[in-house]
């Protein structure tokens, strides 16, 4: 050898980034999911792999297509509905309850949250529903990183669906068998 590196023929095992990808995945490419990219107002494809833990399924009012986004990056709408009766406030007041110690806002904020949506009624259902499940759940439980994996499940699968929620609940504190216990509570589905 005199120092110098020696080449080889490498015809035919030069890899392309195409390649590798379907290399590493047998064949399939990664799962790819609609994301709304809020910054260029469009909805791009990404590996479902890279979404966020807090990301949520939206409906587009333009399209009527589900996709992921970021809660934080979306704008509230506007006030829909009025103030509800004291029957419907009874429930706000229990789902505040509830929930208070993950979402410290007042009744008049959570109130005002339902009224925003396009079918109050059918929110605050899914809210109470969460807020029931969490408690029997939740009682006794001293264990606030516990609690909060509780919440977090509930709140994940109000934001997604039983296909999807495993793409973006990452619990940290429960167990998988015991946060697929929520999840499946939730869903009204049997252990």
């Amino acid at each position: 050898m005199d120092g110098r590196a020696e080449s080889s023929n490498t015809e035919g095992t030069i890899m392309g980034i195409g390649d590798w990808v379907r290399k590493a995945f047998d064949g399939r490419g990664p799962e790819m999911v609609p994301f709304l990219d809020v910054a260029n107002g469009r909805v791009v494809r990404i590996p479902a792999s890279e979404l966020r833990p807090n990301a949520i399924q939206v409906k587009l009012q333009s399209t009527g297509e589900l996709v992921w986004a970021l809660p934080e990056q979306l704008q509230l709408g506007e006030v829909k509905h009025p103030e509800f009766d004291e029957g419907v406030r009874e429930y706000v007041r229990r789902i505040q309850t509830a929930f208070a110690e993950h979402r410290p806002i007042s009744f008049e904020e959570w109130e005002e949250g339902f009224r925003r949506d396009a079918n109050p009624e059918r929110e605050i259902a899914i809210w109470s529903h969460a807020a029931g499940i969490y408690t029997a759940l939740t009682v006794g439980e001293p264990a606030a990183d516990r609690r909060r994996d509780v919440y977090r499940c509930l709140v994940t699968c109000m934001n997604t669906g039983p296909d999807t929620v495993w793409q973006v609940l990452r619990p940290e504190a429960l167990k998988r068998a015991e946060a697929e216990q929520v999840v499946n509570r939730f869903y009204g589905k049997k252990a």
